[in-house]
């Protein structure tokens, strides 16, 4: 790990920016996988449907309705989390608090809508644990003192 009183970022701050990045990216990957498999999920929903009321337009609507939505809130959530780790990595101490309050939304949301981004979602929060060790710490506070 580099010191703080060397000149360059910290390994913490690269890794840590490049585990955000893959996790999102696997967490749109992940969104995309249910979009192109959603007929297994109306199929799935049709056997649980107990109610001969709802039909299978209703349920189809539904679900694609939730797909679609799903695919964009985590396409905003991606964006914004990468932005926010391009702006730690960049040397902004504050973006840190973003990008936490970013991927746990975006954890909150997966486990509602997609379990199978989760982890993806996971490798993110690992990227912004290295934000947080003291390397990382001691670069961000030394580069804002410097601003």
């Amino acid at each position: 790990m580099t010191s703080p009183k060397e000149s360059g970022t910290p390994r913490t701050i690269t890794a840590g920016y490049w585990l955000v990045v893959a996790g999102v990216v696997l967490s749109v990957l992940a969104s995309l996988y249910v979009l192109l498999n959603k007929q297994v999920l109306v199929e799935a929903a049709l056997q649980g449907n107990k109610d001969p009321k709802i039909t299978r337009d209703m349920i189809t609507s539904t679900v694609n309705t939730l797909v679609i939505v799903s695919l964009v809130v985590t396409l905003v959530l991606a964006g914004l989390a990468a932005w926010l780790a391009g702006k730690v990595r960049a040397g902004i101490k504050k973006s840190r608090t973003g990008l936490m309050i970013t991927l746990l939304i975006g954890l909150f949301f997966q486990m509602i809508t997609n379990t199978l981004g989760i982890v993806t979602v996971l490798i993110a929060v690992s990227g912004l644990v290295l934000f947080y060790f003291r390397q990382s710490t001691d670069y961000l506070t030394e580069r804002e003192q410097l601003t």
